[in-house]
């Protein structure tokens, strides 16, 4: 397992239900532990997973400290916050350690911070949220804004205050389901460029992670490469829009690794290392840079063949039925007004009776969702 994101809530009576929620997570992996874990900004939560999780790099999302910004710091700096906050944006712009305490003490110093007790928690912990100090670690973008909102859009669709585990299950399978239905959809993404890498690519990634890695291979094209004597590569842009890099290629391993480490965060590959590549004529990326975090094959586990294959009997049965319910409807203004209303009644009134039917079945078949189109 390469990583969970944990979501727990701070509103805890105790500090140990911490650590009980943890012990019953690696209890469930069957004693698995973690590569990474990903979770909000909470010293409590930190202690516990450091005891129960000590093989495990932990990571704590820049996207829960941002919005904390405010309440700390507003008033203490009043109208120099905004320029405060540029600051602070910059920080994880940093892509070293040396660049980032620099600009911190820049900062600290600018804005007469030194005995802030917000900044002292927030320096103590930068190796846990500072990108800086976190991008080698495996965290396949969960920690962008951009997924945060994704997931946070997902779990609205799925939870509500009457949902129970059961009817979770029963969501998410569905959710999943029409993932895999669009997965089937993947030859109709279309090439940006004439490059047999990107072919290849197709056929084997989720939609998000082919998207992402189509994108820097069109950036890829932007950038000049010349050997250096060690046989490194020395890669930089034609405009000098990015800093250069330096790609460590191994050829006996068909190995290379970027000093811009995205891959190691990721899982996709760079520009960078894509141009190195391309420059050596391949024609196929090799498998280890196809993580399975974003193949095809992997973005869902099922782990009983009966029970999938009841669902997906199930879905393809409503998934018709709605088909031709929508055809019909469309025909005239009429019938889609009738349709609408008779379909939002009759949808409210199974809802209601499922919420209050008996839930005391286990679901037949357990699966591993991982929201790749995320």
């Amino acid at each position: 397992m390469s990583f969970i994101y944990l979501i727990l809530t701070t509103t805890c009576s105790l500090i140990d239900d911490f650590y009980m929620y943890i012990q019953t997570f690696v209890c469930f992996m069957k004693g698995r532990y973690p590569q990474t874990i990903v979770t909000d900004l909470d010293l409590g939560l930190k202690d516990a997973i450091r005891s129960e999780l000590p093989s495990t790099k932990h990571v704590i999302s820049v996207s829960s400290i941002l919005p904390r910004l405010s309440n700390w710091f507003s008033v203490p700096l009043e109208s120099q916050f905004e320029e405060f906050r540029s600051y602070f944006d910059s920080l994880i712009c940093m892509e070293t350690s040396e660049d980032f305490d620099f600009r911190w003490n820049q900062m600290v110093s600018r804005f007469n911070l030194d005995s802030d007790k917000h900044i002292t928690l927030l320096h103590s912990l930068r190796t846990y949220w500072a990108p800086s100090y976190t991008r080698c670690c495996f965290v396949a973008q969960i920690t962008t804004l951009t997924f945060l909102k994704s997931v946070d859009a997902f779990l609205k669709g799925v939870f509500s205050e009457h949902t129970c585990l059961r009817s979770f299950f029963d969501q998410v399978g569905m959710s999943a389901n029409f993932q895999n239905q669009s997965n089937n959809e993947m030859q109709y993404l279309h090439t940006r460029t004439c490059i047999p890498i990107e072919d290849h690519a197709r056929a084997v990634l989720t939609p998000f992670a082919f998207n992402a890695l189509q994108h820097e291979l069109v950036l890829s094209m932007q950038y000049a490469v010349s050997e250096m004597v060690n046989g490194s590569y020395h890669v930089h842009h034609y405009k000098k829009m990015d800093r250069e890099r330096i790609v460590v290629w191994v050829p006996e391993e068909e190995h290379l690794c970027c000093s811009c480490k995205e891959f190691e965060s990721s899982g996709i590959l760079c520009r960078h290392a894509l141009r190195v590549f391309i420059v050596k004529n391949y024609f196929q990326l090799p498998d280890k840079y196809f993580p399975t975090r974003w193949r095809q094959e992997s973005s869902l586990m099922f782990l009983d063949d009966q029970h999938s294959q009841d669902n997906d009997e199930w879905f393809r049965e409503y998934q018709s039925l709605s088909e031709n319910l929508f055809v019909e409807s469309s025909i005239s203004k009429e019938r889609s007004d009738y349709v609408r209303g008779e379909l939002m009644k009759e949808m409210r009134r199974l809802l209601n009776e499922v919420r209050n039917m008996p839930d005391n079945e286990v679901p037949s078949g357990l699966f591993l969702f991982l929201p790749h189109h995320l």
